[in-house]
């Protein structure tokens, strides 16, 4: 079935359904961010691949919306004949339904992949324009004939070696949280809560180790976990107070909460399960789940293990790297070359349990690109003259690793040294912060990017995001950006990866992992203060480096940066010609 049949499809559904438009949001019941296949309605019916996006369909218009890290590909994915490409920020779908539905429209919407806020805004728009939103089954469910079984990937259990908290002790902290709240039970959606919760892993999702599922947890700290048996195979008891049943048994068990009063949260939860829960006569409490602090939060015997789990992917990027400073630049070695290349060291590694995310490996002009990833069409040939953006992590039962390093491909031009030394100042103003407590992240991100506002440049995505422990590589609630309002706690693991992009030409980012530590206080402190601790080791390309734009304590920074990675990666490296590469590499400045 052709876009053109799948769009015309989609609208016969909605014409018996008697509704005028509907959106589709990409994301699916749990609130994920990669999708398993049979949850990819986007991509079945636009073509775009792309994490962040949503569909609005009109009996005779379309549009699909993305961010600017998606505008090229888009561009490439998406047939314009039959869908409008759009900027999510500049033109949001609700505008763009405003302006084309007449007074009186009924548009539908999916309440199970639909949030809370979302729908207000959208009952909002439709009652400026005297009409209805509806709720109705999933227009292109009822229309996509060969869609994917759900997956089936077997469960395992995380030892507490890699946990640190046994799955009793998380029940019983949460359970109070519950009742602080006047609930009797709380109702988990999103699939990593439960697996933190659990200290269980799947393989449903790609690159988060996820299993699809939900979870009612009591105020007594009892739960009730709705799984496909199948995945559970040879799993044992995960302990007292943990009843199973089947992923379906959804409806039935809601039907019991009866006059119970529920905690939900909003932020997670879509619309359609309070929607179920207040139709069978449960009280909907609305609040913050407390497993998402819990999680953000990680115990020492997770900052441990990510501390680890840095070393051993370090080693692995610095074998990638001397590799790659030895290719011959005559274009015989690829963008793609690359990313089975840095697999290959990474797999190295018995713990390795594959790719945290989608690796993106780009080369000149598509490292200008902050969400590129290299398909077929667009592999480029790594060539002299410019740069070579890559930005990858793996996941280990001991912790998830993200990191970004930008590499000179022979001689670079002034213009990229000087900016990727302002991204690198910027950078380095982040990991040596000194914030009271209390800070959040937007508080910060200006740090970052100060080094680039003075030269009257900017980037346009966050500045960091958090991490999770053998989890979600982005991780809420914590986040270094402007919207980052959630106060930065000790055992917090964000990103800092400012970076700058010449569209057309050239990308920079620098990106390691940071770990929030309380300071200790001493006479005369007025407050307690927090700092970032950098986990990540990993060399910085010194020869993309305007020296002169940098200051002594910057130069300090790096010097003392390049002695720990060296001191701790060295005893990891075994190969002679990659120890002497890596000891160059890490020289102190001159």
């Amino acid at each position: 079935m052709s876009f053109a049949k799948r769009l015309e499809a989609v609208r016969d559904e909605l014409r018996r359904s008697s509704v005028d438009a509907f959106i589709l949001q990409r994301t699916d019941r749990h609130g994920s961010e990669y999708l398993p296949e049979c949850e990819q309605r986007v991509a079945w019916l636009t073509g775009f691949t792309g994490s962040a996006a949503t569909v609005a369909v009109t009996i005779d218009e379309a549009a699909v919306f993305s961010d600017g890290r998606y505008t090229v590909q888009l561009g490439e994915e998406v047939d314009n004949a039959l869908f409008e490409r759009c900027h999510l920020i500049d033109e949001p779908p609700r505008q763009w339904l405003e302006e084309r539905l007449s007074s009186g429209s009924r548009l539908g919407h999916d309440a199970w992949l639909t949030k809370k806020a979302e729908r207000k805004s959208l009952k909002a728009m439709m009652s400026r324009k005297c009409g209805e939103l509806i709720t109705i089954e999933n227009p292109v469910d009822a229309v996509w004939k060969d869609r994917p079984a759900a997956p089936l990937a077997p469960v395992h259990a995380l030892d507490i070696e890699y946990s640190g908290l046994a799955t009793s002790a998380k029940q019983t902290a949460m359970a109070k949280s519950i009742a602080k709240a006047g609930a009797d039970a709380l109702l988990v959606t999103a699939t990593d809560h439960i697996a933190w919760l659990l200290n269980i892993r799947g393989n449903d999702i790609p690159f988060n180790p996820l299993c699809l599922s939900y979870l009612l947890l009591k105020s007594d700290g009892r739960c009730l976990w709705m799984v496909d048996p199948r995945k559970l195979g040879d799993l044992e008891t995960l302990g007292d107070g943990i009843e199973i049943a089947p992923y379906d048994a959804l409806d039935q068990t809601i039907s019991s909460l009866s006059g119970k009063a529920v905690l939900v949260d909003p932020a997670y939860t879509h619309v359609g399960f309070i929607d179920i829960l207040e139709a069978a006569g449960a009280r909907v409490v609305e609040g913050d789940d407390p497993i998402v602090m819990a999680k953000a939060v990680k115990n020492d015997v997770e900052i441990r293990g990510a501390i680890a789990a840095q070393e051993r992917d370090g080693a692995a990027m610095v074998r990638f790297l001397h590799w790659l400073d030895n290719i011959p630049h005559d274009g015989t070695v690829s963008e793609m070359d690359a990313v089975r290349q840095l697999e290959l060291e990474r797999a190295a590694d018995p713990l390795y349990r594959g790719p945290s995310f989608d690796t993106i490996s780009a080369h000149g002009p598509d490292a200008a690109l902050p969400h590129y990833r290299v398909s077929d069409k667009s592999n480029r040939p790594l060539t002299a003259g410019t740069t070579y953006l890559v930005d990858s992590g793996g996941q280990y039962p001991d912790g998830t690793t993200d990191i970004t390093r930008t590499i000179a491909m022979g001689e670079v031009s002034p213009e990229v040294k000087r900016t990727f030394t302002l991204v690198l100042k910027g950078h380095i103003a982040l990991a040596t912060a000194l914030f009271p407590r209390g800070t959040s992240g937007a508080q910060l991100d200006t740090l970052a990017r100060y080094p680039l506002w003075q030269a009257g440049l900017d980037f346009d995505h966050g500045t960091g995001h958090g991490i999770g422990a053998y989890l979600c590589v982005h991780e809420g609630p914590q986040r270094i950006a402007r919207t980052g309002n959630v106060p930065l706690k000790p055992g917090m693991i964000v990103s800092n990866e400012p970076g700058y992009y010449k569209t057309g030409h050239f990308g920079i980012r620098i990106e390691n992992l940071v770990v929030v530590e309380a300071v200790p206080k001493t006479d005369g402190e007025e407050r307690e203060f927090h700092r970032f601790k950098t986990i990540t080791l990993c060399p910085i390309d010194r020869r993309m480096i305007d020296m002169a734009l940098l200051d002594t304590d910057e130069k300090q920074w790096l010097d003392a940066y390049h002695e720990r990675v060296r001191s701790r990666l060295l005893p990891l490296i075994d190969e002679a010609a990659c120890r002497a590469w890596f000891e160059r590499a890490t020289a102190p400045l001159a």
